[in-house]
């Protein structure tokens, strides 16, 4: 069954879901969600609001999709006890270094698309590690969807509708280094919706904006890839949001499933929110099509333009009225120019005469940006359950009341009827009592039998109601619970690979590029390091490294590949060829992500944790089995939980699966002109971007200042590591040796990032 999977930030937003007809629901407490912005429920009423949900049939997964801090591991486990108390469907999971709170339970895990697996090695970690569920990233191919779908027992959930970020799955650290609200941390300030200038062109646009995805036109394709449940993005959208996308995605799923024929509302989708006028994403487009840079917010459904405008009134040539309340935006050549509120609109001929509506250039383009006929029909909606009720009253017998859903049957009892020719009970009487049902989620067809002159007190009919109400919903939910998805986590490993690799001094990771020049010159260090090498570098140059390995292998300690953050597709497939056909060339593997998690177990290769995976408690590395780690960069120096931290270097903040070159210059990829790093900018300075290729590109997008903390480094613990890569041979070998000595003096315009702030 293709699932049709709900936004929730708040309650009204939950009814207009189950109303539209959403098969399940995901919503956020006020802690530990990454929509820590929106309304939200909470400890106190989740309880209620899961019930309400199960007699409906609808199920609940509930968003721990934070990284949890070492100091939070107490009040996130009261969390989770919570939450599953409540009786939710699964936990939607993002920090790994919690499975040992969540395991406790019988309550499925789903794997958060911020751990970002995007193939089949990383959803084969989350199988082993328990999970039913992999929530795939945005950027996931098809092939590693059908890989995912033959190879594994995991469900698959596959986002469908509205925001994309731009950075691969979320995983950036922009809004947290602007201003300390981590989006890793639900509280990302959405900083890749401004305005920025590239080496390409000074001119300002939106150039790290995508447009809002829709894919109802591919839900057939999908479920023949395998897909299992279709997520529309929007916690913090408006009920109206809610409701329309899920009704539109109801119709399309139930064409697919059952053979109907509905049709779908497409310009409902759009004036319910549309940023760009929608891609279809990754999978179908190509990078122009996908990114937005002249708005970066809703643009609604062009309706029609001005024709005239005189005095602030304004003639409009309209495919659709425009109704009081509606809102509009002006928008010329792509670009807003304006916007207003209808409050007044008068019909002229063919055309319509809005006073007060400002003086704008005649052939701008009006969109209808808020729907007031839309939203006022989510305002107000509060779903029911129909159900049937038989009254029974018979001389010298009990009363009865009997209630119906489906197949679930339940009946109470009364006490038995008095005689009374004066006020004897009747239809409407008993109706008056029974059918007030208005603080329940039913409404009733309410059949009656009752013999003549017989008094019946409202009182007594009042309890009859309300105990055959509750007795009926105890028996909805009790069935629901019976049905419910358990596992069991006895049978699973508590670790995925098991290294145990003790460090017991202090430890220094090198990260460079490798020629003949840089190698000779670490003969001149004094200590052991490790060297880790780019995957691409290491492939290209990996025959320098070994003809000098003799010279140098009094100075590196071990050597380790560092590979890409993404590998879809053929990338996986050339990556994991090369390690198999060259083991002997390296002694570990550096992973930003699961699948190199997986690749580090297949091939019995020390393991190390990079800054892709965020690891933010202690208990990360013993769940995945690091033998080393970086500490998440947004921890502060107080928070760091052993591992290594992240000491110098340039540092990568985001990663981007769009091709920038492409927006900037308007070529393809027949005709790139990429030349190597190009950069952004904003106000706060430049943005470098740099490319990596395997068989697709991927671009790394990094801060303006390096990481440097030596002027600290007397308060940092002695692992550290080291991104040289882009140093000079002298500066390497100076970096070094002050970090091997513990002194030295930051350079200008280097940051410390979050080791004296952290993240909220």
């Amino acid at each position: 069954m293709l699932e049709v999977l709900a936004p929730v930030g708040n309650i009204q937003a939950l009814k207009v879901a189950i109303n539209s007809g959403a098969d399940a629901v995901y919503l956020g407490l006020d802690l530990f969600n990454a929509r820590i912005k929106a309304d939200n429920f909470n400890k106190d009423n989740i309880a209620h609001w899961v019930n309400y949900c199960h007699l409906f049939g609808v199920k609940v997964y509930l968003t721990f999709n934070t990284n949890i801090k070492q100091s939070e591991r107490e009040i996130f486990g009261q969390y989770v006890d919570i939450a599953a108390k409540a009786g939710v469907d699964a936990f939607i999971v993002t920090d790994l270094g919690c499975l040992d709170i969540l395991k406790k339970y019988d309550i499925p895990l789903h794997g958060s698309t911020q751990i970002g697996v995007h193939n089949l090695a990383g959803a084969k970690v989350l199988e082993e590690l328990g999970f039913t569920r992999v929530v795939l990233a945005r950027e996931t191919l098809d092939a590693d969807i059908i890989e995912i779908r033959k190879n594994t027992a995991l469900e698959i959930e596959h986002f469908v509708h509205g925001a994309l970020c731009v950075c691969f799955s979320g995983s950036c650290l922009m809004s947290s280094l602007m201003s300390g609200d981590s989006g890793n941390r639900g509280r990302c300030n959405q900083p890749c919706r401004l305005k920025y200038s590239s080496s390409f062109s000074a001119k300002e646009s939106y150039l790290l904006s995508p447009k809002d995805q829709c894919l109802i036109d591919k839900v057939e394709e999908l479920a023949k890839l395998g897909v299992d449940s279709l997520k529309i993005e929007g916690r913090l959208k408006q009920p109206h949001y809610v409701g329309e996308t899920v009704l539109q995605y109801r119709k399309a799923v139930d064409n697919v499933i059952y053979g109907k024929n509905n049709k779908i509302d497409y310009n409902s989708l759009m004036t319910a929110y549309n940023r760009g006028n929608f891609t279809q994403g990754y999978n179908y487009q190509s990078s122009k099509d996908i990114m937005y840079d002249k708005l970066n917010s809703n643009i609604g459904l062009e309706v029609g333009k001005i024709i005239s405008v005189s005095n602030g009134r304004a003639l409009l040539e309209l495919n659709r009225k425009l109704n009081i309340g509606d809102g509009i935006k002006i928008i010329r050549n792509g670009v807003e120019v304006g916007g207003l509120s209808i409050t007044n609109i008068e019909k002229i001929g063919k055309n319509y005469k809005v006073k007060d509506f400002g003086n704008y250039p005649i052939g701008s383009r009006i969109h209808l940006t808020l729907d007031a006929e839309q939203v006022n029909r989510y305002r107000e909606i509060d779903p029911k359950l129909s159900i049937k009720m038989r009254f029974t009253a018979k001389q010298g017998k009990n009363i009865a009341l009997t209630a119906r859903y489906k197949d679930i049957h339940v009946e109470c009892e009364g006490e038995v009827p008095q005689v009374s020719i004066s006020h004897p009970a009747n239809y409407d009487s008993v109706a008056k009592q029974l059918l007030r049902l208005g603080d329940s989620i039913f409404e009733a067809q309410l059949d009656v039998d009752i013999d003549e002159n017989l008094f019946i007190p409202a009182s007594i009919l009042n309890n009859l109601r309300r105990d055959v109400v509750e007795k009926l919903s105890d028996k909805i939910l009790k069935e629901y619970d019976l049905r419910k998805q358990r596992v069991d986590y006895s049978s699973v490993d508590d670790c995925y690979y098991d290294k145990n690799n003790n460090v017991n001094r202090d430890i220094i990771f090198v990260e460079t590029e490798v020629d003949e020049e840089i190698l000779s010159e670490f003969e001149r260090i004094n200590r052991k390091v490790n060297l880790v090498v780019n995957f691409d570098n290491f492939i290209t140059n990996s025959m320098s490294i070994f003809t000098k390995i003799d010279l140098i292998e009094k100075t590196i300690e071990n050597i380790y590949l560092k590979l890409p953050r993404i590998a879809r597709g053929k990338d996986f497939e050339i990556i994991d060829n090369w390690l198999s056909e060259n083991l002997e060339k390296f002694d570990g593997i550096l992973a930003d992500n699961l699948y190199g998690v997986y690749l580090a177990k297949k091939y019995d290769k020390t393991l190390i944790g990079g800054i892709g995976l965020n690891i933010f408690n202690s208990n990360y590395p013993d769940i995945i089995g690091l033998d080393y780690y970086i500490n998440s960069v947004e921890l502060a120096n107080r928070e760091l939980v052993g591992g290594m931290t992240y000491a110098y270097g340039k540092l990568p903040i985001m990663t981007l699966l769009h091709c920038p070159v492409q927006i900037n210059t308007g070529c393809n990829c027949n005709t790139c002109k990429y030349m190597g790093t190009f950069s952004y900018f904003d106000k706060r300075g430049e943005y470098k971007i740099e490319r990596q290729k395997i068989s697709h590109c991927q671009f790394i997008l990094y801060n303006q200042q390096i990481v440097d903390i030596r002027n600290k480094i007397s308060m940092i613990n002695g692992n550290y590591y080291l991104n040289l890569v882009g140093s000079s041979k002298s500066e390497i070998l100076k970096i070094i040796d002050d970090f091997c000595k513990k002194c030295g003096n930051s350079v200008d315009n280097s940051t410390y990032g979050h080791l004296f702030r952290g993240v909220k």
